[in-house]
């Protein structure tokens, strides 16, 4: 029970980027276990006993902890979203490149880039208050994280110690493949899960992933070969840069750039078959039949690829492309599906339903796909992404 405990962090990205494990299961975890204790010793369990039994199991602190005396070695891994105001800039036409030279004068390892109207930093510095000073004469913060890569540095140390001394005292047998794949939402981690992912990254659109995610996530499986499905076209640079990195494994990032390739790829990995080259293109052959549509809401009025926007509406994209827009969230989807279905060899629909979608637009676009397209196979799952309320994938 308590190892579940400690991965709630792993299932709940606020509770990792806090720290902290979930405080209910914990509070779970105390009662059974001071129960435990009782029924197999009659020690004594009040409070006061219980804290100092609860904190002779912490693990030891890190070697080289960052202290009064300290020298800042490493700066600051600095990461932020932030939010474009009107006020303070013109968002279409935001310079995301003199971002990028201001960084590259007091920083390294730089990751920056626009979505729409927010725009994801990261950067490692020793002086994070000029970047935060900087980045805000053009917008408001919706997240920030500064951490101290001196104290990183020495924890790093120290799980690497315990790591390899794991391993030495029991060394694990390495399987022939392993899965890394990118997603978010609760139905959609767990179908994933069920197509063979070993580790989920949670992230997809707005939500980038780092390098050391992946790097994290290369290290929870112990495979010869590590296929990572990125699954957003924003993603695969980092996914890339820890297959460089990664030392343990043969790390392959495949080509999938959406939701829809990832889950076919995944589908279709051959994990019986020894030739991982072989395994790689048949994932590839599958992942070029797949053509994936999303519903998104618009945030501003615009005029793309001869579609004209209104702010509010929802819009429908097939790949990065926007090709149609609705006034109604259910017409726009019912229109999209249907421009899916009538591409050339088209026959399969897999729909991903989001998180804030009613079951009274479910049940209705169910009905009229049933209606209107009675040859193709249409399948609903409940995904729960964030964002896109309505995510197809066509075959």
């Amino acid at each position: 029970m308590n190892r579940s405990l400690e991965r709630t962090p792993e299932i709940l990205t606020v509770l990792k980027e806090a720290g902290v494990v979930d405080s209910g299961a914990a509070g779970l975890y105390y009662i059974i276990d001071g129960f435990n204790r009782v029924l197999n010793g009659g020690e004594d369990v009040s409070v006061d006993s219980y804290k100092v039994a609860d904190d002779s199991k912490k693990a030891p602190a890190a070697k080289g902890t960052f202290g009064p005396d300290s020298v800042m070695s490493y700066g600051y891994c600095t990461e932020f979203l932030l939010q474009l105001q009107t006020s303070k800039t013109d968002i279409d036409n935001f310079d995301i490149d003199g971002l990028k030279n201001f960084l590259a004068g007091i920083g390294d390892s730089i990751v920056a880039f626009k979505t729409g109207s927010i725009v994801k930093v990261h950067v490692h510095t020793l002086t994070p208050e000029v970047v935060i000073e900087h980045a805000r004469k053009y917008g408001e913060f919706l997240t920030v994280k500064i951490e101290n890569m001196s104290l990183q540095h020495s924890e790093s140390e120290l799980q690497a110690e315990m790591k390899t001394a794991a391993a030495e005292e029991k060394p694990q047998e390495k399987k022939k493949y392993g899965v890394v794949t990118v997603c978010n939402g609760q139905g959609i981690e767990a179908l994933f899960a069920d197509l063979g992912a070993d580790v989920i990254v949670t992230g997809g659109q707005t939500h980038n992933p780092a390098t050391q995610d992946f790097i994290e996530a290369f290290d929870k499986i112990s495979a010869e070969n590590i296929f990572v499905f990125p699954n957003n076209g924003n993603i695969v640079m980092a996914a890339g840069q820890a297959a460089e990195l990664y030392e343990n494994a043969k790390v392959h990032v495949l080509s999938s750039k959406s939701l829809g390739t990832g889950y076919v790829g995944l589908s279709s990995i051959e994990f019986e078959n020894p030739d991982a080259d072989a395994v790689i293109a048949g994932v590839e052959e599958a992942m070029k039949r797949v053509t994936t549509g999303y519903i998104s809401p618009s945030i501003r009025d615009a005029d793309m690829n001869g579609v004209h926007i209104n702010n509010g509406d929802t819009i429908g994209i097939i790949d990065k492309e926007i090709v149609l827009s609705n006034e109604n969230r259910i017409e726009a989807a019912k229109a999209l599906a249907t421009k899916l279905l009538s591409m050339e060899d088209k026959f399969m629909l897999t729909v991903f339903v989001g998180v804030d979608t009613a079951e009274e637009e479910k049940a209705e676009l169910e009905k009229y796909l049933q209606e209107t397209q009675p040859a193709a196979e249409v399948y609903f799952i409940d995904g729960g992404q964030e964002i896109y309320p309505f995510i197809f994938v066509a075959e």
